[in-house]
């Protein structure tokens, strides 16, 4: 049967109770006795997960108007900063925004207190207008109070990471853990042959819309991560060595499970989120079983000396190694060390199993693809002598000529909220197109329209130019 019914034959047997549903480590234990062709017709879902920090994680939060209402411009959580400039009672928060003066504090653990069902101390100021007239508001706030709460994290779930260590003479200091000098030590951060997109590394299960189990809380799949990169060199399993692919999710934290979600701060780097997101993957046919065989002595994993600007690679090894507590880095007996929990990601996969056996997260196709594209790199690069070096330019835009009445067409949204203002019936729109159309015959460069263009499309000194000198 091709995917989309083996999707159909799926929920109808979990519908029936009669779906096998493993966990990584169930069916990996499985796969050392049975062929992949046995394999896919023993097994139905494989739950899989990891428990990792992962910095470009935040929320969004509606605060609900209070009275007076007010317009949140600046604000802060517990003394933490969220950015306003979305909307009137809108903010989202980053799990990496610090405490002024209090590095060791940040949205991770705003974030994990709501989860909690803590209360915290939201302050905000506002201009004060017309329609938001309130100017400052502090008081206390919790999950319940808010009207959403969802996690959008931009950059989850990498497919594979590298590993660092430090050839050099001074401790280091690194999101990936303190490294020691002289390669005695090795930092990773993954769960290896238990992460999502080591199980399916051609995302033929994962794309936009497949369901994703975040911090206990049913979310899903919104798109490609930022720095998505399907060009990473692949290891003999078909793996990506490197960051490669990785995920942008959405999920409700009104429903998020302390358990699986925990702020931290990383020595000399700053404050990151430690957070459970897990996928349940069908078994589609034996070529999907073999993906999800895959071991952690499978997968291989570049070393990288951080103490050179270039960070090249020292070692090529595997998670197996890595998880045995101890790796040779050019002849150095290095000592390894993790920032991801596999006793969390375990966890994470059998409460996953437990909920889709009991009919509480859904299994479904994703709706489209993931992208091929590959991540174009930075714009901006800095050279090792301290000179920023610019990347790609694009040709300047060139000025346009504005219209007898100061209007930029390449402004206009054609939003319309000009046209009520407009006393001389210069401006309209309609059917069939709804644009926007100025008759430059009929406007007395009154500058009513001015003020009320959410796009600044009119230039208030040319109409009044026009109107002092009777054009």
């Amino acid at each position: 049967m091709n995917a989309r019914e083996r999707y159909v034959d799926i929920n109808r047997r979990l519908r029936e109770g009669r779906a096998a549903v493993f966990t990584a480590d169930e069916f990996k234990a499985l796969a050392t006795q049975v062929d992949a062709e046995e394999l896919a017709q023993r097994a139905d879902i494989v739950t899989v997960a990891t428990f990792a920090p992962m910095c470009s994680s935040g929320v969004f939060i509606n605060f609900g108007h209070g009275s007076p209402p007010i317009r949140m411009e600046t604000l802060t959580l517990d003394g933490v900063p969220a950015y306003g400039g979305i909307a009137a009672v809108d903010a989202y928060l980053g799990a990496t925004a610090e405490r002024p003066n209090d590095p060791g504090f940040g949205g991770a653990h705003v974030i994990e207190a709501l989860v909690r069902g803590q209360r915290v101390e939201l302050s905000a100021r506002g201009k004060g207008t017309d329609c938001y007239p309130g100017r400052e508001v502090r008081t206390s706030v919790g999950r319940d109070d808010f009207n959403e709460f969802y996690f959008y994290n931009p950059r989850n779930v990498y497919q594979n990471y590298g590993a660092a260590t430090n050839g050099g003479e001074a401790v280091l200091r690194t999101y990936l853990g303190v490294l020691r000098p002289g390669y005695s030590t090795v930092s990773y951060a993954t769960a290896g042959a238990m992460s999502p997109l080591v199980n399916d590394p051609e995302c033929r299960t994962i794309g936009i819309g497949t369901a994703a189990f975040v911090a206990g809380s049913v979310g899903m799949v919104v798109g490609e991560g930022t720095q998505f990169n399907t060009q990473a060199e692949l290891d003999v399993a078909g793996i990506p060595m490197g960051a490669a692919r990785n995920l942008a999710i959405k999920a409700d934290a009104k429903t998020a499970d302390p358990r699986f979600l925990a702020a931290a701060r990383v020595a000399g780097y700053g404050v990151s989120l430690i957070i459970g997101v897990g996928f349940a993957i069908p078994v589609l046919d034996a070529d999907m079983a073999r993906r999800l065989a895959v071991r952690d002595e499978d997968i291989s994993v570049l070393v990288r000396d951080y103490s050179r600007v270039d960070r090249p690679v020292v070692l090529r090894t595997d998670y197996r190694a890595l998880r045995s507590g101890s790796v040779t880095v050019q002849g150095v007996d290095a000592r390894t060390s993790c920032s991801s929990s596999l006793a969390g990601a375990r966890r994470l996969a059998l409460e996953l199993k437990r909920r889709v056996l009991e009919g509480s997260f859904p299994v479904r196709p994703p709706i489209d693809s993931l992208s091929c594209r590959s991540s174009p790199g930075p714009l901006v690069m800095r050279e090792p002598d301290g000179n920023i070096r610019p990347g790609r330019r694009t040709a300047a835009a060139a000025p346009e000529r504005l219209g007898p009445a100061g209007y930029a067409r390449s402004l206009c949204v054609d939003c319309g909220a000009c046209v009520a203002h407009c006393t001389d019936g210069a401006l309209s729109m309609g059917v069939p197109d709804w644009e926007l159309v100025y008759r430059q015959s009929d406007c007395s460069a009154c500058g009513a329209c001015v003020e009320v263009c959410p796009r600044n499309a009119f230039q208030l000194k040319a109409a009044l130019s026009r109107k002092k000198s009777g054009r």
